[in-house]
């Protein structure tokens, strides 16, 4: 009987798409980095320690894993599957309470708090805070995967979204928005936060740009930092690097990244416009309106509001990297070496290799803000809550 070239054609297909398949999944395991030596917690564990025996999603032989969904295989398909779930709709994972809090200069921040309260009534239970990435809120989907995860059994945290001025509806009442190190804003959230929860335990988790700002600020603070951990997810680190290998002309950047990113933070500005033009610096609005590209935004508008001489003074003074040395309380870094806005070249080894207080967590694939298991399921949650679960079963309020 003659062969059908279809068939054998067919086969051959799935041979490599079942080849292809082990391989990812061999090839998904989480690899940790760290000082020789890391340090103790409160007591006689090491970070390292309760890592090894209560996150099992980072240290386990068989649990540690990421391991991407076939429907979404590769790290664009990974990155932009947020947005395209977004696009048919806001998803309404979780259920907020906001909190409007006013800073010293009359700046306005949203704090979106859940459980609200008439669920989860003021206590002394953990906190974790939650900072967004780049022109978003407590309406993304990462950060609402995060918070169902953290507030659901077994671990019951009380969660709080940072919004920052002007983002996830935050009326503007100043001349400035926000950006990548304006840490100010976010100690101030940290301290009303405490004093509103004087007893309970706080954790930090930052998210891309929201990542990159917080490890800013507890490097900022030090031995003096008042949270007991801080989890940083998809940093770029290094500011100006991110930023011009979202510009390098590839396919993707062009027509995906680069113009999706913009797209947000011009529609920050449109919306804010007339408020942020009160301002004692005048900006060009007419070159405003040529902007292509994210650096041009932050030459034009960031640098120029907040005071730098130009976007390259702004990226060099606020990029994180800088900061980690100084970190003195357990902090956690998640990263994909297959992310396309925040390259894996620019993670800081040698600092992650020296200083004690740091782990690096990083997985093969997960793209940027992806880490899809499944059209309905995210990976990270899990690392984050065992994480936080763990820092709080072995520190004091």
């Amino acid at each position: 009987m003659p062969s059908n070239p279809t068939l054998a054609a067919a086969a051959v297909a799935a041979g490599a798409a079942a080849l292809t398949r082990k391989t990812t999944i061999d090839s998904s395991g989480v690899q940790l980095m760290h000082a020789p030596q890391t340090a103790r917690i409160e007591g006689e564990k090491t970070l390292l320690d309760i890592l090894e025996t209560e996150c099992p999603s980072l240290t386990d032989a068989v649990r540690a894993r990421f391991v991407p969904s076939a429907l979404l295989p590769t790290a664009d398909l990974q990155t932009c599957f947020n947005a395209i779930k977004e696009r048919f709709g806001r998803l309404k994972i979780v259920q907020y309470e906001r909190e409007l809090i006013t800073t010293e200069d009359g700046g306005t921040i949203g704090l979106d708090w859940s459980p609200p309260f008439a669920q989860m009534p003021e206590d002394n239970r953990p906190i974790v805070i939650l900072s967004h990435g780049l022109s978003g809120g407590s309406q993304e989907t990462y950060v609402q995967a995060t918070v169902k995860h953290l507030t659901a059994e077994p671990y019951n945290f009380r969660t709080v979204v940072v919004n920052y001025r002007g983002c996830a509806g935050v009326k503007l009442t100043t001349h400035v928005l926000y950006n990548g190190g304006f840490t100010s804003d976010y100690g101030f959230a940290v301290d009303h936060i405490r004093s509103r929860f004087p007893q309970s335990k706080l954790v930090s988790i930052g998210y891309s740009l929201g990542a990159n700002l917080i490890t800013k600020y507890v490097g900022e603070q030090g031995s003096a930092c008042p949270l007991k951990a801080a989890i940083s997810v998809c940093n770029p680190y290094d500011l100006a690097a991110s930023s011009d290998a979202i510009e390098e002309p590839t396919f993707r950047n062009k027509y995906v990244y680069s113009p999706a990113m913009l797209e947000g933070l011009m529609r920050l500005y449109r919306r804010h416009r007339k408020m942020m033009e009160t301002g004692p610096v005048a900006l060009d609005t007419k070159a405003i309106e040529r902007i292509k590209s994210i650096r041009q935004f932050d030459e034009l508008i960031t640098s120029q509001v907040f005071g730098y001489k130009d976007a390259t003074d702004y990226y060099t003074k606020n990029s994180c990297a800088q900061f980690m040395p100084d970190i003195r309380i357990p902090f956690l870094a998640i990263t994909a070496l297959d992310d396309p806005v925040c390259p894996e070249r620019f993670i800081p080894r040698d600092t992650f290799r020296s200083n004690p207080h740091l782990v690096l967590a990083l997985t093969r694939y997960g793209g940027h803000l992806g880490y899809h298991e499944s059209p309905g399921v995210s990976w990270f949650p899990r690392p984050i809550a065992e994480f936080c679960n763990a820092i709080f079963n072995h520190t004091s309020a």
